[in-house]
């Protein structure tokens, strides 16, 4: 099966939310998804559509954000000083239909998203992953994500706060290479 992605503004049109609606629908543990499906977001961003080649049909969506100073912005909630809040990137919400997991869309999106994220000059990738959502947080851990605190989050939902300190990674990396 073959993907395409498109990429766009940081927004929520009618086919993105009834992806998501559908999304929630089908997961058995609604508490894994914490996106309101009419939430506006608020923050700029990109949004990365994938879909399905031959038919062209909607099958996942990554949202990539940039919160700035933002309240929400979850290096406050590790204690990132003000000056480097600018430089946290949130790996907002992936949602995938059923039929189409397994795919590897999510980590596909993901791997897109940190190279854009990267190259716009930030530094901490960033999102959150209920503690009991195994395949969420494996392909997350899967790219070097570390799960730096817990806590409740969204109105009282438990949360895995996840980091990826993308210079870090370069050193580290960097050292391997050598």
């Amino acid at each position: 099966m073959e993907f395409e992605v498109e990429k766009k503004p940081l927004a929520y049109d009618g086919e993105v939310v009834d992806l998501y609606r559908e999304v929630l629908f089908d997961l058995e543990r609604k508490e894994f998804f914490a996106l309101d499906p009419d939430y506006v977001p608020d923050t700029d961003g990109i949004l990365y559509l994938c879909r399905e080649k031959k038919e062209h049909e909607l099958v996942g969506v990554f949202a990539l954000a940039f919160p700035g100073f933002d309240e929400e912005n979850l290096g406050r909630d590790i204690g990132l000083a003000d000056a480097e809040l600018s430089l946290v990137a949130h790996m907002d919400i992936a949602a995938v239909r059923i039929g189409f997991r397994g795919y590897g869309i999510q980590r596909m999106l993901m791997e897109m998203a940190e190279k854009d994220a990267a190259a716009l000059g930030y530094r901490y990738l960033m999102c959150t992953i209920h503690p009991d959502n195994t395949a969420s947080l494996k392909s997350a851990l899967s790219l070097d994500y570390k799960v730096v605190l817990t806590k409740k989050k969204y109105g009282g939902l438990v949360r895995n706060i996840l980091l990826k300190d993308l210079m870090a990674y370069a050193s580290h990396t960097a050292l391997h290479i050598q």
